[in-house]
């Protein structure tokens, strides 16, 4: 796989971290150093979107995958990940998502939560089926107005908040 998607942690995982980081082609082929402690419990998979190759390179890697795959997206990628919910809902457990309404429309960071809370009502049906499927589908993390988050959201998926989260929900759905 070339710098579109890394690959990076156990060669057998119990299961895989499926990443659509909408930012694009990073300068480097590496996951982001916050990143990098799950890689050594979790088989971490980082696509960038929309570089020219991702879907083409997704599409062949979901077709190989083995194991359960939990996919994290923010802002305009949450569309891709329910997507891929319907479409692999047989290996996929779970869509968690991050800042998904700022995908949309943009958002303020004061209100993020709130739009995240109205996007997921505007998509409960959609929600809804994917859990008839098994996949469930959750936001878990926002954008927020402080010295921490400096950025318009979506929260980047690099951002210690949103791996400290990630975690917990990874280890949870594991036991």
């Amino acid at each position: 796989m070339s710098e579109t998607i890394v690959r990076q942690g156990p060669s057998s995982p119990g299961s895989t971290v499926l990443v659509l980081d909408p930012s694009g082609a990073a300068s480097h082929g590496e996951l982001p150093a916050t990143w990098r402690e799950l890689a050594n419990r979790w088989t971490v998979v980082w696509c960038r979107l929309p570089a020219d190759d991702s879907a083409w390179q997704l599409a062949e890697y979901m077709q190989d995958v083995q194991g359960l795959v939990d996919i994290v997206a923010s802002g305009p990628a949450a569309a891709a990940a329910m997507a891929l919910g319907d479409r692999h809902h047989e290996v996929i457990r779970s869509v968690l998502l991050v800042d998904p309404a700022a995908g949309e429309t943009p958002v303020d960071p004061a209100t993020a939560k709130v739009a995240d809370e109205l996007w997921l009502r505007r998509e409960a049906e959609h929600v809804d089926a994917l859990a008839e499927h098994g996949v469930q589908v959750r936001v878990i993390a926002h954008s927020f107005e402080g010295d921490r988050d400096r950025r318009d959201p979506p929260l980047p998926l690099g951002h210690p908040d949103v791996v400290k989260v990630l975690r917990a929900q990874l280890v949870s759905q594991s036991a």
